[in-house]
Formats: structure tokens, sequence, C-alpha cells
């Protein structure tokens, strides 16, 4: 009993440890994958100047909301289940909106103040997700009370912080098509 009262802590550190690492893994892996196949499809389509050509390489609008379900980036997110609609039952959701903070940019034409820069002839895919450990990403930060999870192994010891935050992916891809 004393064995193992000395030991939870640590194997609940290293489970938590686990849990977080291999799911901010999983996403960003996804992320990855969906702005590396977005850049090729960018790289190849005409006239990414137009908002609409863009929603349609996106497959969402630059607020996440759905537009293109045939779209490659739309397909990775909702392979992965970081969609908000599910089929059916407990089946991971495979269709519907990004969550709130999400967002999908075509760089340079969707830039913003937080976006790097990328060189002239290049176009970028850049896609910013929320990460969060417990909850429901979804439900966005007013309604989710839970902002981290703390570990602490003993009482006269600071907690180690398991914060949510945001997750972003770039990929670049030389132009192939000449865009005005």
């Amino acid at each position: 009993m004393v064995e193992f009262a000395l030991s939870i802590m640590f194997l609940l550190l290293i489970l938590f440890s686990v849990l977080y690492f291999g799911r901010y893994y999983l996403i960003s892996q996804v992320l990855l994958f969906a702005a590396q196949e977005g850049a090729k499809i960018a790289a190849r389509t005409p006239n990414l100047s137009d908002n609409a050509t863009r929603d349609m390489v996106r497959g969402f609008t630059t607020g996440g909301v759905q537009i293109n379900p045939n779209s490659v980036i739309f397909t990775a997110l909702a392979s992965a289940g970081l969609l908000s609609q599910p089929v059916s039952g407990n089946k991971p959701p495979t269709s519907g909106n990004l969550p709130p903070g999400s967002s999908v940019q075509i760089l340079p034409w969707d830039a913003s103040s937080n976006s790097t820069p990328i060189p002239a002839g290049t176009v970028a895919v850049m896609i910013t997700y929320p990460f969060e450990l417990i909850g429901n990403p979804f439900s966005g930060q007013n309604n989710n009370p839970v902002q981290s999870v703390a570990l602490a192994m003993s009482f006269d010891k600071p907690a180690i912080q398991f914060p949510n935050f945001n997750v972003s992916q770039q990929a670049v891809a030389a132009e192939e098509v000449y865009q005005q």
C-alpha cells in the first residue's frame, strides 16, 4: 500500500503525459498533412486572388465554416474526426465546421497580422486548430471552464501544467500556375 501510494502520482504523470503529447502529435500530423496537400492543390489552381476559388480549395471559409466537402483539406480533417457533426451514432465527426478559433488560410491572400511571410512565387496553406486535452473544442472557450489540467507530485511543489492552446501547421509550395 505504501509503495502504491508513493508511485501513483508518478504513474498518473506518465499517463497524462502520454495522453497529452499523443493527442497533440495526432492533431499536429493531421494538420500538417492537410496543409501539405492543400498547398499542392493551391499551387496548381489558377485565380487564387478570387475569394470563392480559395474557399473551394480550402473547403472552408477562413473562419472554418464548411463550403466544399470535396476539398483535400476538408477530407483530411474529416478523416481524423476533427469536424463538428458525426454521421451517426458514436462514429467520429466526418462533416460540419471546424471549432471556434480554427482557421484555414491560403497565403499570401488570406494573410493576417500573425502570419509568417512567405517567399515570392510560392503559395502556403496555414491551418490553426484548438487543442484541448479535456473538453470539447466545439463548445468554445467561454463554455469550457477547463483551460488546463494540472498534476502535482506533492503538496509542497508546483503542479505540472497541461494547458490548452492552438496548434498551427503551415506548408509551402512553389506556384505552378501564374497568379495575377
